[in-house]
């Protein structure tokens, strides 16, 4: 099943955004910029009968309490085109424990990605596809949340069109700081999510209000009570803060006054080894005791440095430095770096958080976001942390590994109790971590792996999350007298991909749902090479199975599917931004039994066992959609009787000047091929014209 995707320059992208929005010739206020789309859509997409996959944004996952990442199959009935929204007939979902109350669902537009093959080939459905990327580009990266709530007298155009993509080209070709670009694509995610759940809020009050006019009640005093009024109110405070920050940092000449102003001077690159001591105001002699304790735990010859938070050493430390922090005290971080290069977080006590959970609490330091971030820690190099609790209820990915060798000793992580989508741990490739007499609790998913690690648990507990542990194949890991319990679904998921034959095996584990998946209660009778048991382990009171090994089912593992990043972060093959513009595919594949029931395709054959791969060009935020791109290395598969249909896009190399002069009429030259049988349907040198 392959989807379309669109890699184009930001010439391109500028010309393109320019054509749609000044087809007149005429300045368009930012009020009228949706109504210009709308007139557009509606030229381009196909009305109805269009089958595609919905990326479904964290917010909606949120508020429809269900695990994120989340691609549905279905197909659309039909294009709401004033709201830019789409009917949306649910026929197949990646994951078997999600399920909607109903089969008919309204989404965004710009959440939906057409299927290269229709069940209607006479469909211009590659037309769509090009229309909803252009339309997905601009409200991912060039419209702001508070674009609409401000000030109408001059042109949207002029104004921001040229500096947003400006802007965008900069974060992707990492012109800025990686401090500053960072911070950035933080401040970006978080509004793009701000206004997801504003808007959802905004709706709900706005049908409780119109229900209680019917009723002739006075609403407006139950309104000022509800405690989604005072969440409103905090949004909007916060999406006003970050539209100030936006505004210098879209302005190069800014950006540096900004950055030394935000972070302060730069951070000292000398040979000594320093350490840094978190204090806190108490008395002398407790005082004394605290840097006695930290006395014993360090090297007697290395150099100190006092900082009175951990927010202060982070700002002036370097990589390397180990930070020590008070017992019992509460460190509110706003940390946007990677950790790595053998550095360290310890602290100060000795209480243990799987012997004595509540006393541990107390007596340990916590690390907790300031705000509402995406991540509370990114690590990509040897790191260790000790004797540390990490609250990530108020961050959507508690912490982030992308590679190095890194040790959690005596650490707790906790997330909210109900939330759906909430990650605690996410591990990427080519990494080694020891998880040493640890607590991971109340996530979605305690820990997410990719191919290639190797995870360490030992005497770990994970419980009270949805799915303890979920991990790909060829991932090694250990357990040793660790523990998963509680868990409202599985306690360990290993998504298999192989066909090899020790996965054909049945064992002793019971296969369910057409041998897609098989159970194992009892984890002595799994015979898989992936996983090594010592000591006294514990699998126990999982609601749909202790061990779960499910097959050609859900995505294969990719970062953007678990940690909100902007398409900026991701690495291009690109020179000065004048890379050709091409259309490409993805391939994504649901189970048999979806394939079956749904019958995607009258010309396809799709096997069982065909792989999985959800990429993503734009992973955005915190809440958007991202897209779904194919890694460099895949080739796009070929299909009896179906020709991959092209669309060409025109290579844009004007200057910035010339496209702001373009004219009115953007011409699409395509030829589109498709074979169905001994039948084929040619469209020829196809014009669009908008006025």
């Amino acid at each position: 099943m392959e989807v379309y995707e669109f890699k184009k320059n930001f010439l391109t992208r500028l010309l393109e955004t320019t054509n749609v929005l000044n087809g007149g010739g005429t300045n368009i206020p930012a009020s009228a910029i949706r109504s210009e789309w709308t007139h557009f859509v509606e030229v381009a997409v196909e009305p109805t009968g269009w089958q595609a996959l919905w990326k479904a944004s964290r917010p909606v996952c949120e508020q429809l309490s269900m695990k994120y990442p989340l691609v549905v199959l279905g197909t659309v009935d039909q294009v709401l085109f004033d709201e830019l929204k789409a009917s949306f007939i649910i026929e197949a979902i990646q994951d078997d424990d999600v399920h909607f109350p109903e089969e008919q669902i309204t989404v965004d537009l710009e959440e939906l990605w057409p299927l290269r093959e229709q069940n209607n080939p006479a469909l211009n459905v590659n037309i769509t596809a090009d229309c909803i990327d252009k339309l997905r580009f601009f409200y991912q990266h060039l419209w702001m949340p508070w674009d609409n709530d401000g000030e109408d007298e001059h042109s949207w155009i002029d104004k921001h069109l040229e500096s947003r993509i400006r802007f965008c080209h900069d974060l992707k070709n990492k012109t800025m700081s990686r401090q500053l670009s960072s911070h950035a694509l933080a401040l970006l995610a978080e509004a793009r999510y701000i206004q997801r759940k504003r808007d959802f809020i905004e709706l709900q009050l706005s049908e409780e209000e119109d229900q209680a006019e019917e009723e002739d009640e006075d609403n407006e005093s139950s309104i000022l009570k509800d405690s989604r009024s005072s969440e409103l109110l905090q949004l909007n405070l916060r999406l006003n803060t970050i539209k100030n920050e936006i505004n210098i940092l879209e302005n190069p000449i800014m950006r540096s006054v900004y950055e030394k102003v935000r972070f302060g001077v730069g951070k000292s690159k000398g040979d000594t080894p320093m350490s840094y001591i978190v204090t806190q105001a108490v008395p002398m002699d407790e005082q004394l005791t605290y840097l006695q304790s930290v006395k014993e735990m360090m090297d007697a010859k290395i150099s100190v440095k006092m900082c009175d938070s951990l927010q202060h050493a982070l700002d002036h430390c370097s990589p390397d430095s180990a930070i020590y922090l008070p017992p019992g005290t509460r460190q509110d971080i706003k940390f946007l770096e990677y950790l790595n290069n053998g550095g360290s977080f310890r602290g100060v006590s000795n209480a243990a958080f799987v012997e004595a959970y509540d006393r541990a609490t107390k007596e340990n330091p916590t690390i907790v976001s300031k705000n509402d971030d995406s991540v509370l820690l990114t690590i990509d190099g040897d790191f260790t942390l000790e004797n540390i609790r990490l609250d990530c209820s108020n961050v959507r990915t508690g912490v982030v590994i992308k590679q190095g060798n890194i040790t959690f000793r005596n650490c707790c992580f906790t997330g909210a109790p109900r939330s759906s989508n909430k990650q605690g741990i996410v591990i990427f490739g080519n990494c080694t971590i020891t998880f040493e007499r640890c607590v991971i609790k109340e996530f979605s998913t305690g820990i997410y792996s990719n191919h290639d690690c190797t995870i360490n648990l030992v005497k770990t507990t994970i419980s009270h999350c949805m799915t303890g542990l979920e991990t790909l194949d060829q991932c090694q890991i250990l357990f040793n007298s660790a523990s998963i319990t509680d868990c409202s679904q599985y306690g360990l998921l290993l998504e298999d991909f192989n066909d090899d034959a020790q996965n054909t095996q049945n064992g002793s584990g019971v296969p369910t749902e057409g041998s897609r998946s098989q159970v194992f209660e009892d984890y002595n009778t799994i015979e898989r090479e992936e996983f090594t048991f010592e000591g006294s382990c514990a699998f126990r009171d999982n609601a749909k199975g202790n061990f779960v090994i499910r097959k050609g089912f859900s995505e294969r593992f990719n970062s953007s599917c678990f940690v909100d990043e902007d398409e900026t972060q991701q690495q291009h093959d690109v020179e000065d931004g004048l890379e050709d513009s091409i259309c490409d595919a993805t391939n994504v594949s649901f189970s048999a039994n979806y394939l079956e029931a749904s019958k995607l395709s009258s010309t396809k054959q799709i096997s069982r066992s065909a792989d999985i791969s959800v990429a993503s060009e734009s992973a955005s935020d915190t809440g958007g959609s991202g897209s779904m791109s194919q890694s460099e290395d895949e080739e796009l598969s070929e299909y009896d009787g179906v020709e991959n249909s092209t669309l060409d896009v025109r290579d844009v190399r004007h200057s910035l000047l010339e496209v702001k002069q373009s004219g009115i009429t953007s011409e699409s030259n395509e030829t589109v091929a498709m074979k169905h049988d001994d039948q084929v349907i040619e469209i020829d040198d196809t014009i669009i014209e908008i006025d």
